[in-house]
Parts: structure tokens; sequence; C-alpha cells
């Protein structure tokens, strides 16, 4: 009975050295552009997870670039970028795609003239 439990024990523990999986997670990257296509530093980025309805704003770096990291890809999620109180439009990303890494590119229209 003894050697029976030892044997279980032997299957079920894992190597002291052994990492946890890390859990598979998405990543929504892109940049932030004018109508040129030129890249817009310090523009806002607004991502919204649709499931949960948390919002995390962060500004774009040099070249327009901005990244979302360790995203659940079990939800969706829209993001959103403004400049100088102009928005661009909002994209969406569903769970339905298998794309772990996504890249959206977010335009900021000319300034409306009055």
């Amino acid at each position: 009975m003894l050697a029976a439990l030892a044997s279980v024990f032997l299957l079920v523990a894992r190597p002291a050295g052994a990492k946890e999986k890390k859990p598979v997670t998405r990543t929504i990257t892109g940049s932030v552009l004018d109508p040129a296509e030129n890249g817009i530093a310090g523009a806002s980025v607004e991502l919204t997870d649709l499931r949960t309805g948390k919002k995390v704003e962060i500004y774009s770096e040099q070249g327009g670039h901005y990244a979302f990291a360790d995203l659940k890809p079990e939800d969706d999620y829209q993001v959103q970028a403004s400049y100088k109180n102009q928005p661009s439009d909002v994209r969406k990303v569903t769970s339905l795609i298998q794309e772990m890494r996504v890249v959206i590119n977010l335009h900021i229209p000319p300034p409306k003239s009055e």
C-alpha cells in the first residue's frame, strides 16, 4: 500500500525547478498617425475591456507607437486615440480572432475648420 502511494506521489509531484506555464495573453500594438501618416507622440490612447468596462489610458511614444500587453484573449476590446481634441475612429478587437499580437494603427483626422 505504501509503495502504491509513493508511486502516485511521484506521478503528481513536479520537479523543484519546474516552472508553471505562463498564461497565454494578447497584445494590441500600433501607431497613432496624422493624415500624412506621420507618427504622433503624446496622443492619448484608451483601451476598453468590453466585458468588464475597465478602461486604461496611455500616451503614444516617439513615432506614435503604443502597446497594451497581458490582455485576456477571451475578452473583447476597443481602442481609440485622441490628440488635441481630435478623436480617431473606434477600433475593436474580438475574442473570435486567433492572433495573439494585433496591430491597429489609429488615424487622427485633420482639425475641423471653423
